[in-house]
């Protein structure tokens, strides 16, 4: 992992590093969605944001079109997608230290 190339390593995570293009990874990670169904959940300004955001995680293979109109994370993707969003939540946790053992209830 280490000896990797840094720059698709680097793409693949600037474009799953985006608030809105995190939320369509997290809602496509379910299931295919349209994309009419993204626009009103995501609640994006425009329709020309959402197929940017889009295209990116395309780009980076974090997403597909299997057919017009709807995307998919594929599913060589699905458990990667999901282990980044572990990462993160560990991360993101871990400025808050666990409780100490004696501090537990019990």
């Amino acid at each position: 992992m280490l000896r990797q190339p840094s720059g698709p390593l680097a793409a693949v995570l600037a474009a799953a590093g985006h608030p809105a293009r995190f939320q369509i990874l997290q809602s496509l990670v379910a299931g295919p969605k349209p994309v009419a169904d993204l626009q009103t959940e995501l609640a994006l300004a425009s329709p020309g944001r959402l197929y940017h955001h889009l295209k990116t995680l395309a780009s980076a293979g974090l997403v597909e079109q299997p057919e017009r109109g709807v995307y998919r994370v594929p599913a060589h993707a699905i458990f990667p997608v999901l282990a980044l969003a572990a990462a993160a939540i560990d991360v993101a946790q871990g400025a808050t230290p666990p409780p100490h053992p004696r501090d537990l209830p019990g």
